[in-house]
């Protein structure tokens, strides 16, 4: 993996030799030698390893330092060693930040080891007979010789359906994914897997529409201000979407220098949107820099296919590999719009009627629903025209938040792969996830609103969008931060009413109204 680390590599034996930990670093922060990784605690023998950022590392520096606690570099790296060491596994609630990180306790013997809690960093781990082995990348962890590398046919039956393999699976009956929000434990008794934060819709707080869009440029301006913390220049990647556009604004508006920003055009007009990114970048006065991307590089491929290290289909790899890579030449990190959508609704399936969203809410509160599988229900057959009558009742009464599992429709339903698998014990694959996830859902909801973005968050955006651009940005040795995606904002976010996510059936509308702001 030293195409994610390539400044400096290490290794490290525990004194018993339980335990080898091995790092390539990306040096953001602290770039001296003492932020070398595996770094030790000398006062407790603990060790990690750590991929990512801590953003509100200063001041958890300074509560540390206050407490006694004698640092020896300036990295978070070493934050993260101070904090499990005051507070042991509840040190992950402190944390802000993209993060996967394993700590070798030594006085405990045992293995602590976590992922941030919307899985923007991934952690994948092999367990067997013979021992643990965990890694960044799945295609280095399939060629140790203790991971079972016989294929996984219920992951396949997924990739089949949603174009990517969804955690705790992958590709490999021997590899599995830790979710995000999740840690671990590996000790003499064995492994423990276990969540350590949730995301509830519900407790609404009641704002007037200027409070909240105040509320809400104060919270993502700190976001952006926390993510442009480093010891190497800071950029942005530019799409000239909303998402995008607003962040790169609001780095303008707190940096001295001009931004220097990044976009992928296309030669075909059809999907070239590099105007846009050309407008915002002259209005927020940035250094900007648009790649055209003619036909697909097909010689790219066989490279793609070694860093994702199993099945992914979707269509925006090549690009997001093309503007990584043209942002690498001359930036280490870059700001990107990332999560928008799953903020504040921003797919078409979010925009309802005012009024379906407010009738399904009324009849959810008085009279909650059996737990079905939507996507069946949505996709069976009858004659005209109570089939009309039933899509009706099922789209704006019953069902109005099954759209995170509608929008599959394209690939392999449920009778194709069967057909093609051949296996009887796959019948209940999907249909039994998709249940369990609009179960959960709508326990931690009130509106079909709230619904899709709880499943958005959950599943297509750690599943697909977050691997894409961790792929993309760290074959290249880049970090990218996304703002959007910061977890107090997203809190923030969902204890909002619908209508600022959803009105008129235009959805991200405070995000919307905060960039007429710009």
């Amino acid at each position: 993996i030293v195409h994610r680390g390539p400044d400096d590599r290490g290794e490290y034996l525990s004194p018993g030799g339980i335990c080898a930990l091995g790092h390539t670093r990306l040096a953001i922060l602290d770039l001296s030698a003492a932020g070398h990784q595996p770094m030790l605690d000398a006062e407790t023998g603990n060790a990690i390893v750590f991929n990512g950022e801590i953003y509100n590392f200063a001041a958890l520096r300074a509560e540390c330092e206050a407490g006694g606690y004698r640092f020896r570099s300036h990295s978070d790296t070493e934050v993260i060693l101070a904090l499990y060491s005051r507070h042991g596994v509840d040190c992950l609630r402190h944390l802000r930040g993209m993060f996967a990180f394993a700590i070798w306790d030594e006085r405990q013997r045992r293995l602590f080891f976590a992922r941030d809690r919307l899985g923007k960093k991934p952690f994948h781990f092999a367990e067997s007979q013979e021992g643990f082995a965990f890694c960044s990348e799945i295609d280095p962890l399939a060629r140790h010789a203790w991971t079972d590398r016989r294929l996984d046919r219920q992951a396949l039956d997924f990739f089949l359906h949603l174009q990517y393999v969804p955690a705790p699976l992958s590709i490999y009956r021997g590899i599995r994914k830790l979710p995000p929000a999740h840690y671990g434990l590996l000790d003499i008794d064995g492994l423990r897997i276990a969540p350590y934060w949730s995301l509830d819709y519900r407790g609404k707080i009641e704002m007037d529409d200027a409070e909240a869009l105040d509320a809400f440029e104060e919270k993502l301006a700190e976001a952006v201000r926390l993510r442009m913390v480093a010891d190497v220049p800071v950029g942005a990647l530019l799409s000239g979407g909303v998402d995008s556009s607003v962040i790169v604004a609001l780095m303008a508006k707190q940096s001295a220098a001009p931004v220097r920003t990044f976009s992928v055009g296309f030669s075909e007009a059809a999907f070239d949107e590099s105007a846009f990114a050309r407008q915002a970048a002259e209005r927020c006065g940035t250094l900007h820099h648009p790649a055209e991307l003619g036909a697909p590089d097909i010689s790219m491929l066989p490279t793609l296919v070694r860093r994702y290290g199993e099945p992914y289909g979707d269509s925006s790899a090549l690009p997001s590999f093309s503007v990584c890579a043209a942002a690498r030449q001359e930036l280490k990190v870059v700001l990107n719009g990332d999560g928008g959508d799953e903020l504040l609704g921003g797919y078409p399936r979010y925009s309802l009627p005012d009024a379906t969203i407010r009738l399904a809410t009324w009849i959810r509160r008085r009279r909650p629903l059996p737990l079905i599988d939507p996507a069946r229900w949505l996709s069976s057959r009858g004659p005209f025209p109570f089939k009309k009558l039933r899509r009706l009742a099922l789209d704006h009464l019953l069902l109005p938040d099954a759209g995170p599992f509608t929008m599959y429709g394209g690939s392999r339903n449920d009778a194709v792969r069967h057909t093609l698998l051949g296996d009887d014990a796959l019948a209940g694959n999907l249909p039994q996830w998709r249940a369990d996830w609009f179960r959960r859902a709508r326990l931690a909801s009130d509106n079909p609103v709230d619904s899709m973005l709880w499943l958005d968050n959950h599943t297509y955006l750690p599943g697909d969008l977050l691997v894409k651009m961790d792929i993309a940005a760290m074959h290249c040795g880049l970090e990218a931060r996304s703002p959007l995606l910061d977890h107090e904002l997203i809190e923030f976010c969902a204890r909002l009413p619908a209508r600022f996510k959803v009105r008129h059936r235009t959805g991200k509308w405070l995000l919307k109204k905060l960039a007429e702001r710009y």
